[in-house]
Order: structure tokens, then C-alpha cells, then sequence
């Protein structure tokens, strides 16, 4: 089975001007045969998608996507996203229950956030073929209010909550052929991972996860094989407006996983325009973004190898 991983996406800002101007399929059209082209594709979807719903209160950046912007996830072929990170719940549950329902629309499935805590932790199951995959999606950056219980909408805890990550992780490896772990964590604007995210990430491997992939900082962060997993600490920014060249850096990681694990696993570079849209690099672009790759990994006793416009993880 191939699995295709994404960063973070949001349809807000220039994105949500690219759609207003050219459609809801645009931010992704660029990317999208080599998206669905997998047997499954995850991401991070960063922003509520809705019209509707209050803006939190005195919250500095606040997203709401352009709901037409899930027609770009159809059009990728996403079988399923996180919605566990700090702009859930910018505009209130409101908008938390209209992402859900346009995603449940289209047939995408989602993790990491929903009515209560329940909710919230329930993973989504996809069947791929004959096998089926569970995704779990957690966020480590935790706006006051944002965390989900009993009775309250929100998103699943992660930080300082890793014993229940944990069992989630071995409970859904006991019942799913393969299993996909979200965290959305780490240092804005830092290209190495921080001890609490190996930490954290080795051990949902250590549960049971097949692949961890994460986001958050807005640039990527190293890649690492750990016993029979794969764990992309940051996939960086996928479909999101940014200010420098670093922050429109960023990658596809594409992953065989078979009984064994994690095998064969390419690096597809990626940069994002002005509008957050992002599209396959080649030449400088692509050397400047592998490079970056494979010297970060390096610090995870991971090997990034560069053949031209593309890389490899070794086994």
C-alpha cells in the first residue's frame, strides 16, 4: 500500500483569493494526480472550512477556510486529514461542526477534534483494498478552550497526555491492519525536532504506529526510521501563504507500507507560490529543499539520498 503525506493547509488568506478567483479545486490542482495517484493520502487540514461561527476572543490569528476549498481535497484524492491543531476552534464549535460535515460530504475522513472528547480521539478508519487503516490525529499546541472532554467540542490532547496516545495507538494497531499517527507539535520556525517530539513520536512507534507525521513549525524538519516506522517530524507547509522562501519549502513523502512497516519511501520536493499553491520543483529549488532534508535527518541516524530531482529514504 502507498501512502502520500502532506503538512499544513489552510484555505484562508491568499488561498482563499486563489479560490475566489480560479475555484475550490485550484489551491491543489497542481499536485493533485500525484496525490491520488496513492493508495492514501493524509494531511493537515489547518483551518475551519465555513462560513459561519464566532471568532475566539483574543486569539492573534484566527483561520476560516473558504468552504469550497474541500473540492481541492476531493480533487487530491485525501482519504483522510487531522483536524487536531490550534485553529480548530478559531471560529468557535460552529465552524468546528460545518468542517466536519462538508468533509463527511465528500467522503474524507478525519481525526483529532469533534463534539467532545470522544469524538475527538475516535480514529478514522479507511479500507485501502484488502487492508485497513486507522488515523489518529493529536495536537501538542493547545489553545486555552481548545481541548476537547467530556462536554465541551475540541481537539485531542497530546502533550503531557502521551499515556493515553499510547494506548489509543495500541488499541487501534490490535483491531487495523495499519496504523497512521498526526501530531501537530514543535517550534515555529526551527528546522530540528525538539526532545519532546522524538520522544513522543518514538513512542507511539513503540505502541504500534506504523508512520508518525507531523507538523506545525512551517518548515521541514528531519525524517527518521525508527525500528519498523517512519517518522516525519515536520512535513512543513503544504497548502498556506507564507513570508519567506524557507516557509514555501516543503515535500511529499510517499511510503510503501507493507507487512513489515515502513519500506521504500520517496521525497518529492514542493514549493508554494503566492497564493500557498503548491507545485513540484525541480533544478536549484528542488537541490536547496533536499539538501535541507537530508542534513536535518542526518541528526535522526537517517540518510536522505539525493538522485537528481528527487530522494530516497534508506532502508
Amino acid at each position: 500500500m502507498t501512502v502520500a503525506a502532506v503538512g499544513d493547509m489552510i484555505f484562508d488568506r491568499q488561498v482563499k483569493a486563489l479560490i475566489h478567483a480560479a475555484g475550490g479545486e485550484a489551491p491543489l490542482a497542481r499536485v493533485a494526480e500525484h496525490l491520488a495517484a496513492a493508495d492514501y493520502t493524509c494531511g493537515n487540514l489547518e483551518s475551519p472550512l465555513s462560513d459561519g461561527g464566532t471568532r475566539a476572543k483574543g486569539k492573534e490569528i484566527c483561520f476560516r477556510g473558504d468552504p469550497r476549498g474541500v473540492a481541492g481535497l476531493e480533487l487530491a484524492g485525501f482519504d483522510a486529514v487531522s483536524i487536531a491543531n490550534n485553529h480548530a476552534l478559531d471560529y468557535g464549535s460552529e465552524a468546528l461542526d460545518d468542517t466536519v460535515a462538508a468533509l463527511d460530504e465528500r467522503g474524507i475522513a478525519h481525526s483529532g477534534a469533534g463534539a467532545d472528547r470522544d469524538a475527538a480521539w475516535a480514529p478514522a478508519v479507511t479500507q485501502v483494498g484488502s487492508a485497513t487503516v486507522a488515523y489518529l490525529a493529536f495536537s501538542h499546541i493547545l489553545p486555552p478552550g481548545f481541548v476537547a472532554n467530556d462536554t465541551r467540542a475540541g481537539i485531542a490532547q497530546g502533550r503531557n497526555n502521551m499515556d493515553r496516545v499510547a494506548a489509543a495507538v495500541a488499541s487501534a494497531a490490535a483491531e487495523y491492519d495499519y496504523v497512521i499517527v498526526s501530531f501537530h507539535w514543535g517550534i515555529e520556525y526551527v528546522d530540528d525536532a525538539n526532545a519532546e517530539q522524538v520522544r513522543d513520536a518514538r513512542r507511539a512507534i513503540d505502541a504500534g504506529a506504523d508512520l508518525v507525521m507531523a507538523h506545525h513549525p512551517h518548515v521541514l524538519q528531519g525524517v527518521e526510521r525508527y525500528k519498523n516506522g517512519l517518522i516525519a517530524y515536520s512535513l512543513g507547509d503544504f497548502v498556506f501563504d507564507h513570508y519567506s522562501r524557507k516557509t514555501g519549502e516543503a515535500f511529499i513523502l510517499d511510503i510503501e507500507l507493507g507487512p513489515g512497516g515502513a519500506g521504500a519511501t520517496a521525497v518529492t520536493p514542493v514549493y508554494l507560490d503566492q497564493y500557498g499553491r503548491p507545485d513540484v520543483v525541480t533544478g536549484q529549488a528542488a537541490s536547496t529543499i533536499l539538501k535541507r532534508l537530508k542534513s536535518v535527518s542526518a541528526k535522526h541516524d537517517t540518510e536522505v539520498v539525493i538522485d537528481g530531482d528527487l530522494a530516497t529514504v534508506a532502508q
